[in-house]
C-alpha cells in the first residue's frame, strides 16, 4: 500500500479512538450495487459502520476479461441520523481498464491495473433503509507502451444504491 494510503487509514481509525462519541452503539451493514470503483466495474460493495463516521469496504465486479475488486476504508460527516451525508473514501485496487486493439485481426485485448484511488463523493438516503451514493475518484497509474486508457483519464467516477440495516 501507498504512503499516502497508509497515512489515511491510520488517520481515519487514530480519530475513532480518540474520540469515543464516534462509536456507534451498533454496527451498520451497507451492501450496494453500480458502477465505478468501490464496486469494481459493474457490481456490489460492501461496507461495515463500526462508527457513525468510519467504515471498511470492498467491493467486486466485472470489467471485461477480468474481476475487479477494490478494498478500503470511508470516513463520513456528519453522523448517520443526517440524510445527506458527505463521504472521503480511499482505495486499493482495480483502478484502470486498459484496451489493446490487434491491427491483424481487429481483436480487443484488455488488461486491468491496480493501484490507490482517493475519492470524495456523498450518500443521500431517500428512504429508511436506502440510498443513493455518487463519489470522483482521483487515480494515479501509468500506461503500458501498446495499451490505451478506456476509462477516460485520471478522474473517475461512480454512482450506486445502497441498502442499510
Amino acid at each position: 500500500m501507498e504512503k499516502k494510503a497508509k497515512y489515511f487509514v491510520f488517520l481515519a481509525v487514530f480519530v475513532c479512538v480518540i474520540q469515543p462519541s464516534a462509536f456507534a452503539a451498533e454496527l451498520e451493514n451497507v451492501i450496494g450495487i453500480g458502477l465505478g470503483l468501490p464496486y469494481g466495474g459493474i457490481g456490489v460493495n460492501y461496507e461495515l459502520g463500526l462508527t457513525d463516521y468510519f467504515a471498511p469496504t470492498f467491493g467486486f465486479g466485472y470489467v471485461p476479461d477480468n474481476v475487479g475488486w477494490n478494498v478500503g476504508a470511508r470516513l463520513y460527516y456528519p453522523d448517520r441520523s443526517a440524510k445527506f451525508r458527505g463521504r472521503a473514501t480511499i482505495l486499493y485496487g482495480t483502478n484502470l481498464l486498459l484496451e489493446k486493439r490487434s491491427w491483424i485481426g481487429g481483436e480487443e485485448e484488455y488488461e486491468t491495473d491496480e493501484g490507490v484511488s482517493a475519492g470524495l463523493g456523498f450518500n443521500w438516503r431517500f428512504s429508511q433503509g436506502w440510498a443513493f451514493d455518487a463519489d470522483v475518484f482521483y487515480t494515479d497509474y501509468e500506461i503500458p507502451q501498446g495499451y490505451e486508457e478506456k476509462s477516460g483519464g485520471g478522474i473517475k467516477g461512480s454512482l450506486g444504491f445502497s441498502s442499510r440495516w
